[in-house]
């Protein structure tokens, strides 16, 4: 019989408030929808140890935190325990499944996502729904349209620019730390 208790997952260590916290589903959200089986315990140290203790158990040699008001860390079990992979708190729990997705990325060897200030999802409010059915406003937001869309591609134009050059630089980022892990590997 196979033991299962050390199978390769990533750990999640949690302060005691955050057991049943939405942080810590989202988390797991990130990482479940990257392919990265996960474990959990409960600690009563700092995030920072936590998440070290957390990636030395992890067969795959990554580990993440949850506490202190809420912050996440993702740790690396290479890396000192003062200057963990990636540190932030939380305000949404959109943020806390980039940052479960971040861990899976990290185990996987790819680029991590950006931690955005915005849901990527559009949600369309009542008003608008409203507006598409009314003939009233749909009559009258026809005269504008052709202007509406100028202004619409010229923002699309700009947003694209900036999610290139955040792209490009976050790409950059895990590209040198993997080389730092890879010559810390290396040294060993």
């Amino acid at each position: 019989m196979v033991d299962q208790s050390n199978k390769p997952s990533v750990y999640i260590g949690l302060q005691k408030k955050y057991e049943s916290n939405h942080l810590f589903f989202n988390i797991c959200y990130g990482l479940e929808e990257e392919g990265i089986p996960f474990d959990s315990y409960l600690s009563e140290d700092n995030v920072n140890q936590i998440a070290q203790d957390a990636a030395q158990k992890s067969r795959l040699g990554v580990g993440i935190a949850v506490g202190d008001d809420n912050q996440i860390v993702i740790q690396h079990k290479k890396m000192d325990v003062d200057s963990p992979f990636f540190k932030k708190k939380i305000d949404k729990y959109f943020q806390a499944k980039i940052m479960g997705s971040n861990a899976a990325r990290l185990v996987k060897g790819i680029p991590i996502k950006e931690i955005s200030q915005e849901d990527d999802y559009y949600t369309v409010s009542e008003s608008e729904i409203h507006k598409e059915n009314n003939p009233i406003t749909k009559n009258t937001e026809n005269k504008t349209a052709d202007s509406n869309s100028e202004n619409k591609e010229k923002l699309d134009s700009k947003k694209n620019k900036d999610f290139r050059d955040e792209s490009d630089a976050v790409n950059e980022i895990t590209k040198l730390v993997m080389q730092a892990l890879k010559n810390i590997e290396n040294s060993n």
